[in-house]
């Protein structure tokens, strides 16, 4: 797993960055055998010059046909990340035993719902 920064307009110290790359590599345990590139975007989206301070964290990562993206705004950076990384975290979470179910023959709601409908066998 890797783990990229695009930054816009703010400045973050060595230990935000390492914690916010310490809580995403907790995220293995949800994606064991895929090669997987998590997207971090941190921009300040109405800077000083514009009178706000308003500040983004951007979430994204693709599996294959599926793409996990939050986004969440908060006045301080840090709050924004822990808002975008527990809905990241559960969205993941879901993709994971979404994946699992399939492949121990477990059927989900939604594969019951086409099967009776004829889209599925």
């Amino acid at each position: 797993m890797q783990v990229e920064f695009h930054i816009k307009d703010i400045v973050i110290t060595a230990k935000q960055k390492s914690l916010i790359e310490k809580k995403i590599f907790k995220l293995k345990r949800y994606i064991k055998d895929e090669p997987l590139i998590i997207d971090v975007y941190l921009r300040d989206e109405t800077s000083a010059e514009k009178g706000g301070v308003d500040q983004s964290v951007e979430l994204s990562a693709v599996f294959g046909p599926e793409k996990i993206f939050v986004k969440e705004i908060d006045d301080r950076l840090m709050r924004a990340f822990a808002y975008a990384f527990k809905k990241f975290e559960r969205n993941l979470q879901e993709f994971h035993d979404k994946r699992i179910g399939r492949s121990h023959g477990k059927e989900g709601r939604l594969d019951k719902i086409l099967k009776r409908i004829g889209l599925r066998r």
